[in-house]
């Protein structure tokens, strides 16, 4: 992630952040089918919706991604955060769709450093084929795609937090949200 500060040496070292994370993570993670093979979650019977998650495991460390559509457009490969306060959408991704930006500009900090990233606003948007409320996101250059792809965003805890309890099911691949 590129991280806006006064030297040229924090900008290179939140690069190597972004690099790293996204190093590990990236290898075969385009296209998105659910364990059932339909290509998108839908609505799952019982208790929640699924949505298909892409598990990726790789130097000791396990990321899961998901399908994130943004005012039509997409999916794109987000990865999920629940770590992280504020979900994150890539520049050229905000870009591409026309987020609007607000304005305002947010302190974010990662294992290298500090900055501050602009804010745009999000009126549309869906995870594998579920609604999001509209909200804000964090605007970061996450780097150039890698292989074919690249991880677009990230979809933090004040997005998943909405749906109260969640499940996240690495054994099936699996996000399961409440249902409505």
């Amino acid at each position: 992630m590129e991280l806006r500060s006064g030297t040229a040496a924090a900008g290179r070292a939140a690069r190597a952040a972004a690099a790293l994370l996204l190093a590990g993570s990236l290898a075969g993670c385009t296209g998105w089918t659910d364990r059932d093979g339909r290509g998108d979650a839908g609505d799952a019977p019982g208790d929640g919706r699924e949505v298909p998650m892409r598990i990726v495991e790789q130097d000791g460390r396990i990321l899961a991604f998901v399908p994130v559509s943004i005012a039509g457009e997409g999916p794109f490969l987000f990865a999920l955060d629940t770590g992280a306060s504020t979900s994150v959408v890539d520049t050229d991704v905000a870009e591409g769709v026309g987020l609007p930006r607000t304005g305002e500009e947010r302190s974010v900090s990662g294992i290298l450093g500090t900055g501050e990233v602009p804010v745009a606003e999000v009126e549309r948007w869906e995870v594998g084929g579920v609604a999001l409320d509209p909200g804000e996101v964090t605007v970061v250059d996450l780097g150039p795609p890698r292989g074919g792809g690249g991880i677009q965003g990230l979809l933090g805890s004040d997005v998943l937090s909405d749906f109260g309890t969640i499940t996240v099911d690495y054994d099936e691949g699996v996000l399961t949200l409440p249902a409505p």
